[in-house]
């Protein structure tokens, strides 16, 4: 692939940081492959994934959830793709030339990518797809990258009816003139929601695209029985090598049924499942399985509707984190499994940076913005609600701690449980939320990925109501830095200031942490988590068992 040189080391200098930090922490601990077993992969069976929420949809636009994630990626393919490390890896497009140091992308569509409806991949498909992601409402989180295209701004405002910076060159090759050399644009095309749609389906399916869905991935969409089952088969035209699996079956488990799944999975009846609290006791009793413990990208926090009465106090938030003994917490609740979180963006993020951590635990820096917040005013001690997407022991347990941590300060706290996702996500986007348990994954190595869809005051994502002028005025500012360094620091002082108006609660930065079944094969874990896994390199060697 052709790319300016210039370019090429800016982008690597984005991703040097992380791919130096996932390469030296990466610990796979699965056994080697018994001499038993196959060293050729075999083609055929039925994958079985457990997933602990129906999906909203199965449209990349409009996706937001983690469990729709998971099946995008099987079933879509954008212009290019991340590999395990988050380098950037041709997709649709077999090579690209970056020109005019950096705002011209000339990219060459493989003459073999396929659709599911068997209609080649073309560049009319491509530049359709990116002026429909322009126009969704809210927009998604690639939104703020493609609006760096030349013309997409007054597209989206419905002041230019097309946009100048997408021409076809030909059936197979588009350019993309941006406004401005801008280093995550390559990068953010790997983003699942920049996948690319037929054109033709996605107009004669409108609104049922999402639970229809075609793709040009290597599973093709069969069946969605809600609530209980998706069944994705294998694509045997795909571009690349055909998937090893013939379908992968994705079995619901609503509400986080731990407990089911994992008695599911020590019987066989699924391939894999996530570790979690004290799952890890009861899997380490189970011989042969693969386990994979890795970093990831990811941050478990209470989020904070700003806005709401009882919270609209800075100096009351504070207290409420400073109360909070993490290393306890993250012991007695998770087993010690995650790193107790003192910074917004997780270690491995380009723009981490340690000196900006805060107290994971001070009772009397808590003391101090608590009798600061009672002297401005005469009212009651609010209660605070907690909302949750997931009702187990293990939560109901996390839940008890914080009315220990708060209780010290007189602050009473109430649990509302909202089990189906959607409905979730709908509170969040209310008035009436107050406190949310949440986690947050990259969609792509950037820190952008990050601050961008939590807390700038646009972002649908936004569901803790921040607004700040400055801060959206720094993450525009910031977007346009094309030099690594200048730009890792400009994240680092909107990460300070984020912190400092305490909109949420950090709690704990996830890890990978999943388990196979001993049969299963050529197993890659993405740093960015398991839903961002494509599974077509896996396969399944049963006489192993």
């Amino acid at each position: 692939m052709k790319r300016a040189g210039t370019f090429q080391a800016l982008l690597l200098g984005v991703l040097f940081l992380i791919l130096i930090f996932l390469a030296a922490c990466s610990n796979q601990d699965n056994k080697e492959e018994k001499k038993s077993g196959s060293a050729k992969p075999i083609k055929g069976g039925v994958y079985r994934v457990p997933l602990w929420n129906n999906p909203i949809t199965l449209d990349p636009g409009l996706v937001q959830d983690i469990y729709g994630i998971a099946l995008i990626h099987q079933i879509f393919d954008g212009l290019v793709k991340y590999d395990s490390y988050l380098s950037v890896l041709p997709a649709l497009a077999e090579t690209w030339q970056v020109k005019e140091n950096g705002k011209l992308y000339r990219f060459i569509l493989r003459e073999n990518a396929r659709f599911h409806n068997q209609e080649l991949v073309t560049a009319e498909d491509v530049v359709f797809s990116i002026k429909r992601l322009l126009k969704v409402e809210p927009g998604p989180a690639v939104l703020p990258h493609l609006l760096k295209i030349t013309g997409a701004k007054e597209f989206r405002d419905g002041l230019k009816e097309n946009v100048p910076g997408l021409k076809i060159e030909s059936n197979q090759i588009i350019q993309i003139q941006l406004e401005e050399p801008y280093v995550p644009f390559l990068t953010a095309l790997g983003m699942y929601q920049a996948a690319i749609i037929p054109k033709k389906e996605a107009i004669r399916l409108g609104d049922e695209f999402g639970k229809h869905p075609i793709g040009s991935g290597p599973f093709r969409f069969v069946k969605w029985n809600e609530n209980k089952i998706i069944k994705l088969r294998r694509f045997e035209e795909y571009y690349e090598e055909p998937a090893f699996l013939e379908e992968i079956h994705y079995k619901f488990y609503l509400g986080r049924q731990y407990s089911l799944a994992l008695d599911d999975f020590e019987q066989g009846k699924i391939e894999e499942i996530d570790v979690f609290g004290d799952g890890r006791v009861k899997l380490s009793q189970i011989q042969d399985i693969q386990w994979f413990h890795r970093p990831s990208l990811s941050h478990f926090f209470y989020g904070i509707n700003v806005n709401h009465p009882n919270l609209n106090n800075k100096d009351f938030r504070k207290a409420l984190s400073y109360a909070i003994d993490r290393k306890e917490f993250v012991r007695q609740a998770y087993a010690d499994q995650f790193q107790v979180a003192k910074t917004i963006l997780p270690p491995g993020m380009p723009g981490y940076n340690p000196l900006n951590q805060m107290e994971t635990n001070n009772p009397e820096l808590a003391n101090f913005y608590f009798e600061r917040y009672k002297q401005t005013t005469e009212a009651d001690l609010p209660e605070v609600e907690i909302a949750s997407a997931y009702k187990t022991p293990r939560i109901e347990k996390e839940i008890d701690m914080m009315k220990d941590f708060w209780g010290k300060l007189g602050v009473k706290i109430k649990v509302k449980y909202i089990t189906d996702w959607k409905n979730y996500e709908t509170y969040l986007r209310s008035d009436s939320v107050q406190l949310y348990r949440y986690s947050w994954f990259a969609v792509m190595p950037d820190p952008d990925s990050f601050l961008y869809p939590l807390f700038a005051s646009e972002s649908p994502s936004n569901f803790m109501k921040f607004k700040d002028d400055n801060i959206d005025q720094m993450l525009r500012i910031a977007r346009g830095i094309v030099d690594p360094i200048e730009r890792a620091k400009q994240y680092q002082k909107i990460e300070v200031r984020i912190m400092d108006s305490a909109p949420l609660i950090p709690l704990f930065y996830l890890t990978v942490d999943r388990v196979y079944q001993p049969y299963v094969k050529s197993v890659e874990v993405s740093a960015l988590g398991a839903y961002y896994m494509t599974l077509n390199k896996i396969w399944m060697d049963k006489s192993v068992e």
